[in-house]
């Protein structure tokens, strides 16, 4: 095996995991278990058409979005913008954050943490359940 051979991760093989209401899914691609990346974290969120997320927030860790795919509103603190492939958001740590659906396809998220939060992902504390 090469050195840097983990640094280099294939998407197609790493699992997926869905919401337990069936209204999203992540897949975590740059992690410390994944590339031994401790410093930060980073993969795909998916939010499908019509929906929205929890409300969410990182007490100790910033967060990028890049959108991917899709369209909808994210909601910041109190105020709302629009949101569309191509885009990039700076999520500061501590902030109040919602994702809103409002197109017909999914709206896909590659985010990254710089350094990754602590504690359990939203994921990991609601059960979400493997994509097979």
């Amino acid at each position: 095996m090469s050195s840097y051979e983990r640094c280099v991760i294939d998407p197609g093989e790493v699992a997926r995991y869905a919401a337990l209401d069936g209204s999203r899914e992540v897949q975590g691609l740059i992690s410390q278990e994944s590339c031994d990346a401790a410093d930060m974290a980073a993969g795909l969120w998916w939010l499908h058409p019509g929906e929205q997320c929890d409300t969410d927030i990182h007490p100790d860790a910033s967060e990028i979005y890049y959108v991917v795919s899709g369209e909808g509103t994210l909601r910041l603190g109190e105020e709302k913008f629009p949101v569309r492939k191509g885009m990039v958001v700076y999520i500061p740590q501590g902030v109040e954050h919602q994702t809103f659906n409002t197109g017909d396809e999914d709206l896909c998220y590659f985010w990254t943490f710089a350094p990754p939060p602590g504690g359990q992902s939203l994921a990991e504390r609601q059960g979400w359940q493997l994509v097979e």
